[in-house]
């Protein structure tokens, strides 16, 4: 098992260079929403008054989007492991990806609350601070479609009577993390 939250940058860009199965985009995406977090809590760290419970929020968001990376990456490790040696129907496989498809999806929902925080916090944070928060944002809706790229990777993975249902989550994700986007950027330009 992995966890390269207790690692230095350096070292988890050392491990995703290599070849291997993991850590890959989904520890990519993960990491990216966590700094999208930590930016948004230091706009925040810099704006009065002062706002304790928003700061605890995003802290509580970013440790969330680290431990998905670091789940994602033992995940798809544990998973590729699982399907060159188990038949397809083996429940333990069955469990391993269902795991795989969990991840970025509960990181996709993790992102958009990210990015809806970052537009609620536009007008009530520190003008100054407006393109470190536009970057929080911009940063909080990459992990929708990297999530959701994730997803798509593995969709022959998932019964065919499924798989429009998780298409249609995603465009609809991806929808709104667009216009939340637009909405935060119009803002700040503003």
């Amino acid at each position: 098992m992995t966890d390269f939250r207790l690692e230095s940058l350096t070292h988890f860009l050392e491990q995703l260079a290599v070849r291997s199965p993991a850590p890959g985009g989904g520890a990519s995406a993960g990491v990216t929403v966590a700094l999208a977090a930590a930016q948004a809590e230091m706009v925040v760290a810099w704006t009065k008054p002062e706002q304790p419970e928003t700061i605890e929020h995003l802290q509580h968001v970013r440790n969330q989007a680290l431990d998905l990376a670091v789940r994602d990456a033992n995940a798809y490790r544990r998973w590729s492991e699982l399907q060159k040696e188990r038949p397809a129907g083996d429940p333990e496989l069955q469990s391993a990806t269902e795991n795989i498809l969990q991840i970025p999806a509960t990181l996709a929902t993790l992102s958009l609350e990210l990015l809806r925080e970052c537009v609620r916090l536009a007008p009530k944070t520190n003008p100054r601070l407006g393109s470190d928060l536009g970057i929080a944002g911009q940063l909080a809706a990459a992990g929708v479609p990297a999530a959701g790229w994730n997803t798509k990777a593995n969709l022959h993975l998932v019964q065919p009577e499924d798989r429009e249902g998780m298409q249609q989550v995603m465009s609809q994700q991806e929808s709104e993390a667009q216009s939340l986007l637009t909405q935060l950027n119009d803002f700040l330009s503003a």
